[in-house]
């Protein structure tokens, strides 16, 4: 579990606020990319990530193909993610809680960190 709370990147929506549902709806967005296997966004979308070199950024991509390929394998791949709750604090940083549900009908609990940089969410 702690591998899925560290895993998790930001999306490319241009439609992010700082408010609760803006978190709500980049942390789901964020799972939409695992489920629809496009892991290459999902990395483009970490915070840092476009100061990490060439050599991270392609390691991390392998990491979070190997993370969705691991569920499929496992459990049928993630079916479905929804935010449930959220905190965000002053200093623009959030914690928003989201129920994932798993192809096998297995459900997991996970609290997913973000902070808001640059008009967007990112995974942190």
């Amino acid at each position: 579990m702690f591998f899925a709370v560290v895993m998790f990147a930001a999306c490319g929506n241009k439609h992010q606020e700082l408010t609760h549902e803006g978190a709500r709806t980049a942390a789901e967005q964020f799972y939409g990319m695992l489920i629809s296997g496009d892991c290459e966004s999902y990395v483009n979308g970490l915070s840092g990530i476009v100061s990490c070199d060439s050599v991270a950024r392609e390691e991390m991509l392998d990491v979070v193909s190997q993370y969705v390929k691991r569920e499929l394998d496992a459990h049928n791949g993630i079916a479905s993610a929804t935010a449930v709750r959220d905190t965000i604090y002053a200093d623009s940083l959030a914690q928003v809680f989201m129920n994932i549900v798993y192809g096998d009908s297995t459900t997991e609990h996970i609290m997913l960190p973000l902070v808001y940089t640059g008009g967007e969410w990112k995974m942190r």
